[in-house]
């Protein structure tokens, strides 16, 4: 459907840019714009539902917002203003990353990852624009997380470029992560500063966002995996999953809960950590104050950095010393992000007064914890690829994201305890959980390297 469509789009005198397939930089910039959307959304929600609540006149015009805080009420107990939009926030974060894994089983029964992907794009774009009606906010939520489930292939199909044991997979993952830091870095900063001047402004750059995302990804399908054609098309109809296929898909399903727990110390970023660091940072800036929202921005320009510095730092490992395996490098990565939430305590003990800590801890916290999650998350997604049996590549891909969704419904847990708790435990169970990820990591890394032994990587 796609290639015909957009085949006048597509001279075939190249198959590949700066090394790899020109699929991957359509995907990279359809997932920038979808990330610019959603991030830029994410980073002002907490806010803009603290702003909500503190006008029930506003909350009681919204279609289905009842419905919702009965929902997270009975999860979270939030009690106060700001624990309940930090549960709240979180409860929604958790469900987007979760919603994938529907999707994705869909595109694997028959729908398939391109046209999953344009309905997923489609029904972003219009949700986007329907929050900017903060009576159907509700509403376009639930549109939204729909939107998010079908546009969950776009992760498996970055895999479907390569060939199994193909090493820029690995690469390729992190150059697809960087799309969305570099959106990141805009979005946030952007969508903040739109909203302090008027929210509907906010929610339409996002709308607008999501729309050139739907063009690039339409008009130049056809640089992408065609499905018919799939290296493996051949052996997947009609086939069962093996012995060691089974293996590998419980012990990936046992990797997404260790990464949940590893995960705490990032996703709390866009939650309770605005509310804290909105207390705790110094924002004024040359005499210019910053929302806390910029926070997500600052996160995205050190990720960015920190990743490119990671994608270099192995390629020349790789290359000098042989390569790593992908399991070693989510290892050191989950290691590192366990100390990041140590500098907030270690800052807040040394400045305990509002407004005192300087934002050079913030700095340092983000570069520690953007280390770690570099080396763990892109890994996280190219190891998945390379080792989900193929008839259920796309949903297990997407079954990578659950480990967010599942940190994520933790964070909502630990956001409703900001300021029930003293402040320096509530990141140490950040902290916490991130070196029992790593632990279990350790423990299981024996496993891993029996399952994914290269001897094994045969098509099924």
């Amino acid at each position: 459907m796609t290639n015909h469509l957009t085949k006048t789009f597509c001279p075939t005198t190249t198959t590949e840019i700066w090394g790899h397939p020109k699929g991957l930089w359509i995907l990279f910039w359809t997932e920038g714009w979808l990330s610019f959307a959603q991030y830029g959304m994410l980073s002002v929600l907490v806010v803009y539902l603290k702003d909500i609540f503190q006008h029930p006149v506003r909350a009681e015009k919204i279609l289905g917002l009842p419905l919702l805080l009965a929902v997270n009420k009975k999860l979270y107990e939030p009690k106060g203003l700001d624990a309940t939009a930090g549960s709240l926030s979180g409860l929604i974060m958790a469900v987007i990353f979760a919603a994938p894994f529907l999707g994705s089983f869909i595109s694997d029964r028959g729908l398939g990852k391109t046209r999953s992907g344009i309905i997923g794009i489609i029904l972003l774009t219009i949700s986007f624009f329907c929050m900017m009606l903060e009576q159907l906010f509700v509403l376009a939520l639930l549109g939204f997380l729909v939107g998010v489930a079908f546009s969950g292939s776009l992760k498996a199909q970055v895999g479907a470029l390569y060939e199994l044991n193909d090493r820029r997979r690995s690469d390729a993952y992190q150059i697809y992560s960087q799309s969305i830091q570099i959106m990141a870095i805009i979005s946030p900063l952007l969508c903040s500063f739109l909203g302090t001047v008027a929210w509907y402004l906010a929610f339409c750059t996002t709308g607008c966002a999501m729309l050139i995302g739907l063009i690039c990804y339409a008009a130049w399908g056809c640089y992408l995996p065609a499905e018919e054609t799939h290296m493996y098309a051949s052996v997947v109809e009609n086939t069962n999953c093996g012995i060691v296929e089974k293996k590998r898909i419980l012990f990936l399903l046992w990797l997404v809960v260790l990464f949940a727990l590893g995960v705490l110390p990032n996703q709390e970023i866009m939650d309770g950590y605005l509310l804290w660091g909105s207390e705790h940072y110094q924002l004024a800036i040359m005499g210019m104050t910053y929302p806390a929202s910029t926070l997500v921005s600052l996160d995205s320009v050190i990720s960015m950095v920190t990743g490119l510095l990671i994608l270099w730092f192995w390629r020349w490992y790789d290359a000098r010393y042989g390569a790593v395996h992908d399991m070693t490098k989510i290892i050191i990565g989950s290691g590192i992000s366990t100390s990041g939430p140590i500098f907030l305590v270690c800052a807040e003990w040394l400045y305990p007064g509002p407004h005192q800590i300087n934002l050079w801890w913030g700095v340092i916290f983000h570069t520690v914890n953007d280390i770690g999650c570099s080396m763990t998350f892109a890994t996280g997604m190219a190891l998945f690829s390379r080792y989900a049996p193929i008839r259920y590549n796309t949903t297990l891909v997407s079954c990578f994201t659950l480990h967010i969704f599942l940190g994520n419904m933790m964070i909502g847990k630990l956001a409703s305890l900001l300021h029930q708790i003293s402040d320096s435990l509530f990141w140490l169970l950040h902290s916490g959980g991130a070196l029992l990820s790593t632990l279990g990591l350790l423990a299981s890394s024996r496993m891993a390297g029996r399952l994914f032994s290269p001897t094994l990587d045969k098509p099924t």
